[in-house]
């Protein structure tokens, strides 16, 4: 019996260990990540791209936020990750360029929480030019 207390704090030693040493995605990697990303896509909110002739639609792109945000800082990162989160989506498409891109969020009450929270989403055409 006490082997068996003992496995479950050693256990929970761990589990709250990884809790609070795992890895989070900061700002400025996501922006790095949103910089690497521009050399290989275009995004733009127009529905045409400036002396380029868009050759054919591949179709609709989503990005959604993986950060759930309730604070200013909080909704920037997730508005980064939105954005990230399409270009990836546009390029595994095969496009070289996303048009009439839109933003927008959904917000809601946390579950036993007072914070209004919200999801960063972004959706566009994926195109090749």
């Amino acid at each position: 019996m006490e082997i068996l207390l003992l496995i479950g704090v050693v256990f929970g030693i761990f589990l709250l260990a990884s809790l609070i040493f795992r890895k989070r995605t900061s700002l400025d990697e996501i922006e790095k990540d949103i910089q690497k990303l521009r050399e290989r896509i275009i995004v733009v909110t127009s529905n045409s791209l400036p002396d380029r002739v868009i050759k054919g639609a591949l179709g609709n792109v989503t990005g959604i936020s993986a950060t759930s945000a309730s604070t200013d800082r909080g909704f920037r990162k997730a508005e980064k990750e939105a954005l990230a989160d399409i270009m990836r989506q546009g390029i595994q498409m095969g496009a070289n360029a996303i048009v009439d891109l839109k933003m927008t969020t959904g917000s809601y009450e946390q579950q036993g929480s007072q914070w209004m929270v919200s999801k960063v989403v972004y959706y566009g055409t994926a195109v090749r030019v």
